[in-house]
Protein backbone atom coordinates (compact mmCIF):
# COMPACT_ATOMS: atom_id res chain seq x y z
CA UNK A 1 0.00 0.00 0.00
CA UNK A 2 0.77 3.59 -0.64
CA UNK A 3 1.54 5.86 2.47
CA UNK A 4 -2.49 6.84 1.84
CA UNK A 5 -3.67 3.53 2.53
CA UNK A 6 -4.17 2.35 -1.21
CA UNK A 7 -3.44 0.54 -3.64
CA UNK A 8 0.37 0.84 -5.39
CA UNK A 9 -0.36 -1.47 -8.13
CA UNK A 10 -3.43 -1.66 -10.12
CA UNK A 11 -4.60 -4.35 -12.75
CA UNK A 12 -7.56 -3.51 -14.83
CA UNK A 13 -8.22 -6.65 -16.89
CA UNK A 14 -10.51 -6.74 -20.36
CA UNK A 15 -14.02 -7.40 -19.94
CA UNK A 16 -13.58 -10.31 -22.33
CA UNK A 17 -10.79 -11.91 -19.97
CA UNK A 18 -13.45 -13.69 -16.90
CA UNK A 19 -10.54 -16.45 -16.30
CA UNK A 20 -7.68 -13.93 -15.80
CA UNK A 21 -9.82 -11.97 -13.31
CA UNK A 22 -10.66 -14.41 -11.23
CA UNK A 23 -6.84 -16.17 -11.37
CA UNK A 24 -5.19 -12.23 -10.67
CA UNK A 25 -8.17 -11.59 -7.74
CA UNK A 26 -6.80 -15.40 -6.50
CA UNK A 27 -3.39 -14.59 -6.49
CA UNK A 28 -3.39 -11.33 -4.70
CA UNK A 29 -5.79 -12.08 -2.38
CA UNK A 30 -4.99 -10.60 0.55
CA UNK A 31 -1.91 -8.45 -0.60
CA UNK A 32 -3.17 -4.82 0.06
CA UNK A 33 -0.19 -3.38 -2.40
CA UNK A 34 -2.06 -4.59 -5.47
CA UNK A 35 -5.69 -3.94 -6.90
CA UNK A 36 -7.98 -5.40 -9.69
CA UNK A 37 -10.63 -4.48 -11.51
CA UNK A 38 -12.62 -5.46 -14.83
CA UNK A 39 -12.88 -2.80 -17.29
CA UNK A 40 -15.83 -1.47 -17.13
CA UNK A 41 -16.37 0.65 -20.57
CA UNK A 42 -18.19 -0.39 -23.05
CA UNK A 43 -16.30 1.68 -25.91
CA UNK A 44 -15.51 5.46 -26.16
CA UNK A 45 -17.23 7.37 -24.69
CA UNK A 46 -16.65 10.40 -27.21
CA UNK A 47 -16.99 9.97 -30.97
CA UNK A 48 -13.87 12.50 -31.48
CA UNK A 49 -10.67 12.90 -30.03
CA UNK A 50 -10.75 16.68 -30.67
CA UNK A 51 -11.32 19.52 -27.72
CA UNK A 52 -14.99 19.95 -26.73
CA UNK A 53 -15.70 23.71 -26.41
CA UNK A 54 -16.49 23.49 -22.28
CA UNK A 55 -14.35 20.45 -21.53
CA UNK A 56 -12.13 21.60 -18.43
CA UNK A 57 -9.81 18.71 -18.44
CA UNK A 58 -5.81 19.59 -19.18
CA UNK A 59 -5.06 16.60 -20.52
CA UNK A 60 -6.70 12.96 -21.82
CA UNK A 61 -6.79 11.12 -18.88
CA UNK A 62 -6.14 7.37 -20.39
CA UNK A 63 -2.63 6.97 -21.46
CA UNK A 64 -3.03 4.98 -24.77
CA UNK A 65 -0.14 3.06 -23.75
CA UNK A 66 -2.44 1.58 -21.36
CA UNK A 67 -5.68 1.30 -23.57
CA UNK A 68 -3.07 -0.91 -25.88
CA UNK A 69 -1.53 -3.14 -23.15
CA UNK A 70 -5.24 -4.44 -21.81
CA UNK A 71 -6.18 -4.73 -25.88
CA UNK A 72 -3.12 -6.66 -26.76
CA UNK A 73 -2.30 -8.59 -23.32
CA UNK A 74 -6.07 -8.62 -21.94
CA UNK A 75 -4.75 -7.00 -19.00
CA UNK A 76 -2.63 -2.93 -18.38
CA UNK A 77 -0.96 -2.84 -15.03
CA UNK A 78 -0.70 0.41 -13.49
CA UNK A 79 1.42 1.95 -10.76
CA UNK A 80 -0.65 4.00 -8.90
CA UNK A 81 1.70 7.06 -7.00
Amino acid sequence: MTSLGRPALLFVVGRDEPERYEYLLRAFAGDGRVAVILDRRERERRSSRTKQPNDRRRAERRTRENHHELRRLGYALIRLT
